[in-house]
């Protein structure tokens, strides 16, 4: 790997990391807000944001270290558990899609994919 990759990929696991702590907000304010015009589907959709690019680069590459690989579980187990709280609150379920961000599955793969990512950040 380049300095200039070791960079760039420090860069997208730092924006990965907000990114994916904004996204647990954003289900939290439209479950408090009652918005349930969220577009579910799209939530579980890990390819489209900057860390599923930068694994689908590393897939292609054969790049894949031990470390990709379970970050990459984990982020797809997050989008995963962000299309379920989404549904809860597509349909209305407010209280369970709170309980759920704070201290279900979501709070727990949040938790998982942010550990694995900050020790993937150090061994890059």
């Amino acid at each position: 790997m380049t300095q200039m990759t070791v960079i760039n990929t420090c860069e997208i696991i730092n924006n990965a990391i907000v990114a994916h702590y904004i996204l647990g907000h954003q289900l939290r304010a439209a479950a408090i807000e009652q918005n349930r015009g969220l577009p579910v589907r799209l939530y579980k959709n890990a390819q489209k944001c900057g860390l599923g690019k930068l694994i689908d680069f590393l897939k292609k590459n054969d790049q894949m270290t031990a470390r990709a690989q379970e970050v990459d579980a984990l982020h797809v187990d997050l989008h995963d558990a962000a299309c379920g709280v989404a549904a809860l609150i597509a349909t209305g379920n407010f209280d369970a899609a709170i309980d759920e961000l704070a201290t279900g599955y979501y709070a727990d793969a949040a938790a998982a994919l942010t550990k694995a990512l900050s020790h993937w950040k150090v061994e890059v």
